[in-house]
């Protein structure tokens, strides 16, 4: 069966279908699932988050299968050639395997992809009925089990198979045989190699699999690269024919290493971005609402025409977290999902998600306000990602700990041995202890600084106009860190803010500093978190020379289960300091803040200027 489609990148193309692609090819004609995947966004949600990104799920399709057939025509005899492989006894062709593959693996997906996809697989873990339900849709006890664990793990990368299981028994409900030929196949590509041995051949299945994932690969990339507007795309005719250059099995050599890592880009710059993350999780929070009890409803209608109205959007980002799963008190991403959950205790209108670069192992938790959310939860909504944050400081220090911990055995075992008193061990390890402290606690700095400095920016964000932006004016600071915190037995605050203050030779800067000295060292039970840097507002709307408008000479954040505190300092280093400053503030730093804040206070600095003073109580 051949077949003329005009796609992007590539153009005209010509398809050849085999047997077993062929047969399944006019099959879906026939159900009218092609014609459902040129209405599919391959992007799904993302489509609407990216209006450029609307390639077709059929696009994908046709694109794997040409690159197929450049792949088969170009290493035919070679070490990558897609040759045959014998199934239960009957030869069959590569290229027609592969291709088979393809087509199987679009059958699952639904509408808005993902949107549908990870909502559905979220509603399974909250309803075991819906679970029970679909899992016994699928009558292979092996498929079975598999789509149990990729439920259980929340692997909703590979939910849409599930999908295409069960869609395989539908389609197919009088034609048992073809329903286990498909479900063979499907095994194939799937579980592991040597549970599969006696349907084929491993080594067969193994080459098989690794070209289906390279052309898959290159699709995803050429496609998602190309469509959305990042600075870089590839070439698909040069990437095929350099093929043998990078496979090279003798030297453990593959074409991953290229691919991979442009993926990875993709990942964090187009799936995890923060207008993506922002439409999928308000979709799952809708689509949740009207997901039917019928598992079989459900699926269809996700398939047809999607759970929920993909352009809508009732969420707010305000914060995202960056950490490696190995700093986080669960790796399970389930455990994890109902830890950031947790940012909804006690109050309303906020929500939350996780997700995961699977090349990096790396978490981006992104925190969001939803519209109808009520200022006077604020306190509470930061207090709660406080306190999830600080067990991601856990974490990480549990994590630190067992990096050391194989450490001191070998000192321990090679320190008993010896002829030595305990005193003499006790004195030995002593500085290897105190080293192993001080790199531990380097690295709950290093890698949890980040976040509060994010958390102080987006309370920042959250209390001016939206018409403003702002910037630290000084990105490098040699003698000291532009940053403070006090938090959880942590306290560079104090060292952080004396350095400061002793390496200034500006005057003015001096005197800017010693006033936020006076708040910063202020009893308070709680969190504090200090920018000493002087922060620049701008009007991006204004001729370049009138963007300018104000400065922010020091921010100071406070917060506990009690109250939030933010103060906006303004320095005069003048004769009457306090006098001026207040003038200042009146005239330019109000007028930025955003007209929802209310009970805004302006404060004097004896000897210093004044300050925006903004309490949130609980």
């Amino acid at each position: 069966m051949r077949i003329k489609e005009d796609i992007p990148i590539l153009g005209k193309v010509n398809v050849n279908f085999l047997e077993l692609s062929a047969k399944l090819y006019k099959h879906f004609i026939d159900i009218k699932e092609i014609d459902r995947q040129k209405n599919t966004a391959h992007l799904g949600l993302i489509s609407h988050a990216f209006k450029n990104s609307n390639h077709s799920r059929f696009d994908y399709l046709i694109l794997q299968c040409v690159i197929s057939d450049l792949i088969e025509n170009s290493y035919k005899g070679t070490s990558n050639a897609q040759g045959s492989i014998t199934i239960n006894g009957t030869k069959q062709n590569g290229n027609d395997i592969i291709k088979t593959w393809i087509l199987l693996s679009n059958f699952g997906h639904c509408k808005n992809t993902i949107g549908d996809e990870k909502t559905l697989l979220l509603h399974c873990i909250q309803n075991k009925t819906f679970k029970r339900k679909l899992i016994n849709s699928i009558k292979d006890i092996r498929l079975k089990k598999w789509s149990e664990e990729v439920i259980n793990n929340f692997d909703y990368v590979n939910f849409h198979h599930i999908i295409s299981f069960i869609r395989i028994y539908k389609t197919f409900t009088r034609r048992v045989s073809r329903q286990d030929e498909l479900i063979k196949l499907y095994k194939l590509l799937i579980l592991p190699e040597e549970e599969n041995k006696v349907i084929a051949n491993p080594i067969q299945i193994s080459q098989l699999k690794n070209i289906y994932y390279i052309l898959r690969d290159i699709s995803i990339i050429s496609l998602d690269s190309r469509n959305s507007s990042l600075p870089f795309n590839l070439d698909i005719l040069s990437t095929v024919l350099s093929l043998d250059s990078f496979e090279q099995k003798y030297q453990n050599r593959r074409i991953s290493v290229i691919l991979e890592p442009l993926i990875s880009i993709l990942c964090d710059n187009l799936y995890l971005n923060v207008k993506s993350q922002t439409h999928q999780r308000s979709y799952e929070i809708n689509a949740s609402k009207k997901i039917d009890p019928n598992v079989i409803k459900s699926i269809d209608i996700a398939l047809s025409d999607g759970l929920y109205d993909p352009t809508e959007c009732n969420l707010e980002h305000f914060l995202r977290i960056q950490l490696n799963k190995k700093n986080m008190v669960f790796e399970k991403i389930s455990r994890a999902t109902q830890q950031i959950l947790t940012v909804k205790n006690g109050i309303e209108g906020v929500n939350a998600s996780i997700d995961l670069n699977p090349f990096t192992d790396e978490r981006v938790i992104d925190f969001y306000i939803e519209n109808n959310f009520n200022i006077k939860y604020f306190s509470s909504f930061i207090y709660n990602i406080g306190e999830i944050t600080i067990r991601q400081i856990i974490g990480t220090a549990s994590n630190e700990f067992n990096k050391t911990k194989k450490i001191n055995e070998i000192i321990d075992s090679n320190l008993n041995v010896l002829p030595i008193t305990e005193a003499q061990k006790k004195d030995f390890k002593k500085p290897i202890q105190e080293h192993i402290s001080s790199n531990i606690k380097k690295a709950l700095l290093n890698k949890n600084l980040p976040i509060f400095k994010n958390i102080l920016w987006s309370v920042l964000r959250y209390h001016l106009d939206k018409e403003y932006h702002f910037d630290i004016e000084n990105h490098s600071f040699e003698k000291y860190d532009y940053f403070g915190v006090k938090v959880a037995g942590l306290n560079p605050l104090k060292e952080n803010l004396d350095k400061a203050i002793i390496s200034e030779k500006d005057i003015d800067r001096k005197h800017e500093l010693n006033q936020q000295k006076k708040s910063a060292y202020r009893k308070f039970d709680g969190t504090v978190l200090i920018c000493l840097s002087r922060i620049k507002i701008y009007n991006y709307s204004l001729a370049p020379s009138k963007r300018p408008v104000t400065d922010i000479d020091g921010v100071v954040l406070k917060f506990n289960d009690k109250e939030l505190i933010l103060e906006l300092h303004e320095s005069k280093n003048t004769a009457k300091p306090e006098k001026d400053a207040i003038k200042d503030i009146n005239s330019k730093l109000l007028k930025t803040i955003d007209k929802k804040i209310k009970g805004i206070k302006i404060k004097k600095v004896p000897s210093y200027g004044a300050k925006i003073y903004i309490r949130h109580k609980k």
